[in-house]
């Protein structure tokens, strides 16, 4: 069954906190901010009490560290918590209100929420961003993914969250515009390996980001890299 979470408010400006998409087929999300993917974590696996994995492929680490321990401390019970609240969640930082979970810290705010539960972190980024204050975190240079990354996937151990964001696919030019930086047999390599290790059952949710505003080349580029993934997956993907 798939449906979308929020309504569908059009390919407008994602930026940091804006959420125009937030759709879910089974275990598997759609959004163009990045910033719901702990809310949707929690619908498939119990974080407070389930140990996971997490495998997360995006030009960025999301592991701010700025303001971390007031974020945490404003951090709601995710358990039964719907999404308009999570995504009104609100944080206050010197005297004023801020949103508290952004598409760059929702994953240093799980990792530190979480440290209990969270049993293996393997990082597939371009560098950017803070390093995530996770002890045993691995890093994985992008010429080990094609063929790895099933490997990775179904080893012994607990089930993985697979987090993507698409901005790991483009570079930016030298005249400034955005272009993808990898081969389609790269990119149906990365999707096929994520599909399989699903598929055997090692895999209890898989979240993909657009970053359609911003780090891409907008929303059209990043509609049909989804829908490339969305096929190998063996998903239909909405109509956007």
């Amino acid at each position: 069954m798939s449906d979308h979470i929020i309504t569908y408010l059009g390919r407008n400006y994602s930026g940091a906190v804006n959420q125009n998409l937030l759709w879910r087929s089974g275990s598997v999300f759609l959004m163009d901010n990045h910033r719901a993917a702990l809310w949707c974590w929690q619908q498939q696996v119990d974080l407070y009490a389930t140990p996971h994995r997490i495998l997360h492929i995006d030009r960025h680490s999301d592991a701010l560290s700025a303001n971390l321990l007031s974020h945490v401390n404003s951090m709601p019970d995710l358990r039964g918590l719907s999404i308009a609240d999570y995504l009104d969640a609100s944080v206050t930082l010197a005297g004023s209100n801020h949103p508290l979970f952004r598409w760059d810290n929702y994953l240093s705010i799980h990792i530190e929420v979480f440290k209990s539960t969270l049993s293996g972190l393997r990082f597939a980024t371009h560098g950017d961003g803070d390093a995530p204050n996770y002890a045993n975190k691995i890093n994985s240079a992008p010429d080990e993914l094609p063929e790895n990354l099933e490997f990775w996937l179904t080893g012994e151990g607990p089930k993985w969250i697979v987090n993507v964001d698409l901005d790991y696919f483009f570079y930016k030019e030298a005249d400034d515009n955005w272009e993808l930086m990898f081969s389609e047999q790269f990119i149906d390599a990365v999707f096929s390996g994520i599909s399989a290790a699903r598929d055997k059952g090692h895999v209890s949710a898989i979240t993909i980001c657009l970053t359609p505003s911003n780090f891409t080349s907008g929303w059209e580029a990043c509609l049909e890299l989804s829908q490339r993934a969305f096929k190998l997956l063996g998903i239909d993907h909405p109509v956007i």
